[in-house]
C-alpha cells in the first residue's frame, strides 16, 4: 500500500508580495512618456526645479501638456505622427502644487496626443511620493478647460470667456478675427458685452444667470451702476428696479426682495391735454423678457 504523502499549501501570510507603488510617484524629467506608436515625449522641467529626486526635478502638468513628441511613426492614412501632448488627464494630478500647477503621477495612461492617441507613462520609482488630488468639478469639464489652456489660454476665467466668444461666434455675433484676437492677444471685441463674472458661463459657453444675477449684470455694465431704469411710452411709464434690495411694498402688503417693475398709467386731462396724472399699478417681479426690453433700451441709449 502506497504511503500517504503530506501536501503543505502555503498560507497567504507566507507569500511576500511587493506591490509596484510607482503610480504614487510623480513624473520626473527623466521619465519615459510614449505615444502608442513609440513616439517619445520631450520633457523639460522649468518651474519646479527645487523639488528633486536624485537631482532630477519633477514635471508639472502644464509642462507635460503641450510638450513635443519625437519619433512617432503613425502613418498619414491614420492621421499622421503625433507631435504634441494635447491633454493631461486631471485624475492623474497629485495634490502637490507649485504656483497652482499640479505634478502628475505615473498612472499609466496619463493623457492624449494632438492626434487623439493615448500617452503612456512608463512606471519608474523615485524618492518622492504624493497623494492624488481631489477633483471637485466634473472631470469632463476639467478636461475641457485643460485643453483650452494647452491652446494658449492660461486661466480658467479666460478659458470660459473664450468659450463664451466661440458660442457667440456660432450665432454670428462675433467674427472669427475677434475670437482669434482674444485667444492670442487678450483683446476683447469692442461691440460685445463682456460678462461681469466667468462664474456665470456654462461648459457650453452660454451664460446662465438667474433673474437677480442678470439684473445686477445689466445694472453694472449698461446702467452705470444706477438701481433703476424708467421707460416711458405714449400712455405708460414703467420703472424697472434692477437692484432688488428688500423693501416693504404697500400695494402688495409684503416684503419685496427681488428685481421688480412698477407700471404707472398716464391719465390725460381731456380739457387740457398738456396736463395729466399718473396712477401706480401693481408691483410685479421682473422676467427675462422684461430684462430683454431693458437691455435693448439701454443699448439704444449709448
Amino acid at each position: 500500500m502506497a504511503k500517504k504523502r503530506k501536501i503543505t499549501l502555503p498560507k497567504i501570510e507566507d507569500i511576500n508580495i511587493t506591490p509596484d507603488t510607482s503610480c504614487m510617484h510623480p513624473i520626473l524629467e527623466d521619465n519615459t512618456l510614449l505615444c502608442i506608436h513609440g513616439g517619445k515625449v520631450n520633457l523639460k522641467a522649468k518651474n519646479a526645479k527645487r523639488i528633486k529626486s536624485d537631482n532630477i526635478p519633477i514635471m508639472l502638468h502644464n509642462e507635460i501638456q503641450g510638450a513635443s513628441i519625437s519619433g512617432c511613426v503613425n502613418p498619414p492614412i491614420a492621421g499622421g505622427p503625433c507631435t504634441k501632448v494635447a491633454l493631461v488627464f486631471a485624475h492623474t494630478y497629485s495634490n502637490h502644487k507649485v504656483n497652482h500647477k499640479h505634478s502628475v503621477l505615473q498612472m499609466g495612461l496619463i493623457g492624449v496626443s494632438n492626434k487623439g492617441y493615448p500617452i503612456l507613462a512608463i512606471p519608474k520609482q523615485n524618492k518622492i511620493k504624493f497623494a492624488l488630488t481631489k477633483i471637485k468639478a466634473n472631470p469632463l469639464a476639467k478636461i475641457k478647460w485643460d485643453k483650452i489652456k494647452w491652446e494658449g489660454i492660461e486661466s480658467k476665467e479666460e478659458a470660459k470667456m473664450l468659450l463664451y466668444l466661440e458660442n457667440e461666434n456660432k450665432k454670428g455675433k462675433v467674427s472669427d478675427k475677434e475670437v482669434h484676437l482674444y485667444k492670442y492677444n487678450g483683446i476683447w471685441p469692442k461691440d460685445t458685452l463682456k460678462p461681469r463674472s466667468s462664474d456665470y458661463i456654462c461648459e457650453n459657453g452660454k451664460i446662465t444667470l438667474n433673474i437677480k444675477q442678470r439684473a445686477i449684470e445689466i445694472k453694472n455694465t449698461l446702467n452705470r451702476g444706477y438701481n433703476s431704469v424708467s421707460i416711458e411710452t405714449k400712455d405708460k411709464f414703467i420703472r424697472y428696479d434692477l437692484d432688488g434690495k428688500p423693501h416693504y411694498e404697500k400695494t402688495l402688503k409684503k416684503l419685496i426682495n427681488t428685481p421688480h417693475k412698477v407700471e404707472y398709467t398716464k391719465h390725460i386731462n381731456p380739457q387740457d391735454p398738456t396736463k395729466y396724472r399718473m396712477s401706480k399699478g401693481i408691483v410685479e417681479p421682473i422676467s427675462h423678457k422684461d430684462l430683454d426690453i431693458v437691455e435693448n433700451y439701454l443699448k439704444r441709449q449709448k
